[in-house]
């Protein structure tokens, strides 16, 4: 007949259920407390966050952008930032209410989106450039050749310095020109009369007058809720219009532009995840190797230790080899 593990060890039975009790009764109190203080993100902060470009290239001070909108919350100047340019500065302006400043110059000047490249025929595989990327953009490990995730890269230029081999170079990154739409706006047209001829010749049912003054004003926010990515550019409203504007014309560089805002926003997201992934990776191996170093530490006094005993026993000796 089988017997239980308790019918042959019933001394372990209350111990087990204490330990079985004391760790339902710890779990319930963690649970209570990570409810009830857990720390809330500011709010502002993440707003502030969300504007800035998230290149996380440290050069107006701070270790990243979050600091960066951390220190603006707590009234920091909000034009430090040579990435994020005019656009970030009016935008926080915008967002908190406060005076627009020029950008300050002390910490680098506007420049065009670059990207790093490695000359894989000259790098020694050091890896050094790679816990420098504060995005983890780039593929390697010790002794193998590395590459640059393009699309991952926000041009921080901080993996250059690191690179004893100076194998690493920043280049500039082609963009679709968006200046058509400007172009447009100076050319001369005849005035929109509102003659309604483009609503009934238009087949997906859009206003393509009221769309025209938002692209051409340049409210991309308003083109999009009127329906602009729903345009197939079939060219009716352009010929139907007395005053010859070429709708078309204005509705494909918004969409253009409006795609370049998108992708600018994905990009900024996915590298702002990237650069908190990466802290938590460097947290942890800095843990690590804390934990390697003093462990070390300890295993080499005992070792001096134990020398230092041996050695002293070993003098003693001597000295009752001497007496004898």
């Amino acid at each position: 007949m089988a017997t239980s593990f308790f019918s042959v060890f019933p001394a372990l039975v209350n111990p087990v259920v204490a330990l079985l009790g004391m760790g339902l009764g710890i779990g319930a109190l963690l649970a209570f407390v990570s409810k009830t203080f857990r720390l809330e993100s500011d709010p502002v902060v993440e707003k502030i966050n969300d504007l800035l470009p998230q290149t996380q290239c440290g050069q107006c001070g701070y270790p990243g952008c979050k600091p960066y909108a951390e220190a603006i919350a707590l009234g920091d100047a909000i034009n430090k930032c040579p990435p994020g340019g005019e656009k970030t500065i009016l935008n926080l302006a915008d967002l908190l209410n406060v005076q627009v400043l020029p950008l300050d110059e002390t910490y680098g000047h506007e420049e065009i989106k670059k990207v790093a490249f490695i000359r894989e025929e000259e790098c020694i595989g050091c890896a050094k450039c790679i816990p420098a990327c504060p995005v983890d953009a780039i593929l390697g490990a010790p002794k193998f050749m590395h590459t640059v995730i393009e699309s991952e890269c926000t041009g921080c230029d901080l993996c250059i310095e690191p690179c004893p081999v100076d194998c690493i170079d920043l280049i500039e990154v082609s963009q679709v020109s968006l200046s058509s739409s400007q172009a447009m706006n100076d050319e001369e047209y005849l005035a929109c009369i509102n003659c309604g001829l483009c609503i009934d010749e238009c087949p997906v049912d859009i206003l393509p007058h009221e769309l025209y003054w938002a692209c051409r004003g340049g409210e991309l926010e308003q083109a999009e809720a009127l329906n602009l990515m729903h345009c197939i550019e079939c060219g009716k409203c352009d010929k139907i219009c007395p005053s010859h504007i070429p709708l078309v014309d204005f509705y494909q560089s918004s969409k253009l532009e409006l795609k370049s805002q998108q992708r600018q926003k994905v990009d900024a997201e996915n590298a702002k995840q990237r650069f908190e992934n990466h802290q938590i990776r460097m947290a942890k191996l800095d843990a690590k190797e804390e934990h390697r170093r003093n462990k070390r530490a300890e295993l080499a006094k005992q070792n001096r230790q134990q020398t230092s005993s041996e050695s002293i026993k070993a003098a003693l000796e001597r000295v009752k080899a001497r007496k004898k």
